[in-house]
């Protein structure tokens, strides 16, 4: 199995439907079809079942899988801030991940997603939370060129951000410095509280990867579409990601996102994209699929300064001299500090504190062959 073979090839990417896999009567409206079912293939490489936390996944190479790493927390309303706290995934490769690369379920809190290689993902990250909060995104890389699925299949576009139809934020969600070429919407529905888009650089490869901008339109293809007299934008979160950003504390702000609708179309359809987003072409080094060396810019963008709240309180400022749009820091992926949670481990013995963040933890630039 190769990471570089031609994705129409591939079975369960290109040859099986999503819903002989997932289908259920609530998502696709049918029944399953015994001769064509799939199912088997509905697994994960990592999945837990509210379990306490305290987990890091590193360097892993996870190909042709239809999830890749999977957390549910069912616990008690009363006990479920217990379970799935402090979690880090970093410097990993997902390679036609059908459904979701990432995916937290009910409530999380204290995640680190950092310095990972997406290479046409369905769904990168699928944050269908109830409740969540502190979430740490940053120099991250992703290709989405290819589209999934047999012709007729529904299931076929995708978007970077899952999010749920209701969501409550017990800590801020950060999206910064991370570089993307898209064929997708970034949110096409719902809405997400306490989510800060910034210094992001995306891209898109429109016509090459069979979309259009109506299509791909950053939040959703509904993204002009107004709520019927009498009802609220709520109402019509179904057709896009919210509006609502000043109520549900939302920032998309730094970021240089190279779409003929962003930032000025979006904005006058009621979107409050921030002052110092741009929609300028990205000058990516190469959009060659799967090679992280391409998403240096041949040109620095300047990014703006931020804070970021820490689960104990404290905040850590992101300067806005010396660093740049998107994932790359000049020869280094934008890195930060390991989590907190490092120096308070269950157990010593265990800690991953001599796991150091130095060039030689890298991931190989290389794309990955299993």
């Amino acid at each position: 199995m190769r990471a570089d073979l031609d994705p129409d090839d591939c079975r369960l990417w290109h040859k099986t439907f999503w819903g002989s896999v997932h289908g259920n009567l609530e998502d696709t409206e049918s029944r399953v079809d015994i001769e064509k079912d799939a199912r088997a293939f509905d697994g994960d490489f990592f999945r837990a079942w509210t379990i306490a936390g305290y987990v890091i996944l590193r360097r892993n190479i996870i190909l042709d899988a239809f999830n890749g790493i999977h957390f549910f927390n069912d616990a008690p309303d009363s006990i479920v801030e217990d379970f799935c706290r402090n979690i880090v995934i970093e410097e990993n490769w997902f390679v036609r991940i059908r459904d979701n690369a990432i995916e937290a379920e009910d409530y999380a809190w204290n995640w680190t997603v950092r310095r990972n290689r997406f290479v046409d993902c369905y769904m990168p990250y699928s944050l269908e939370m109830k409740r969540s909060g502190f979430f740490y995104v940053y120099g991250n890389l992703g290709w989405n060129l290819h589209r999934p699925g047999p012709d007729k299949d529904d299931r076929n576009f995708g978007q970077l951000f899952k999010f749920p139809k209701k969501h409550e934020a017990v800590g801020p969600h950060y999206v910064f410095n991370n570089s993307w070429m898209l064929r997708g919407p970034i949110s096409k529905r719902y809405r997400f509280s306490q989510f800060h888009h910034l210094n992001n650089a995306i891209g898109y490869y429109g016509a090459e990867a069979q979309s259009t901008p109506q299509a791909s339109a950053p939040f959703g293809a509904g993204w002009q579409v107004e709520p019927p007299a009498g009802q609220d934008e709520q109402s019509i979160e179904d057709l896009h990601f919210t509006k609502l950003w000043r109520e549900l504390d939302i920032h998309f702000d730094g970021d240089l996102i190279d779409h003929k609708y962003f930032p000025d179309a979006l904005q006058g359809a009621g979107y409050p994209i921030g002052p110092d987003a741009t929609g300028d072409a990205v000058p990516f080094r190469s959009t060659i699929l799967g090679k992280p060396e391409g998403l240096k810019l041949t040109a620095a963008v300047p990014a703006i300064a931020f804070d970021i709240n820490l689960p104990d309180g404290r905040k850590q400022a992101i300067p806005a001299l010396g660093h740049e749009v998107g994932a790359w820091q000049g020869q280094q992926l934008f890195n930060l500090d390991g989590p907190m949670f490092y120096d308070d481990w269950p157990n010593a013995e265990l800690s991953p504190c001599a796991a150091k963040d130095d060039e030689s933890s890298s991931p190989n630039d290389a794309p990955p062959q299993a």
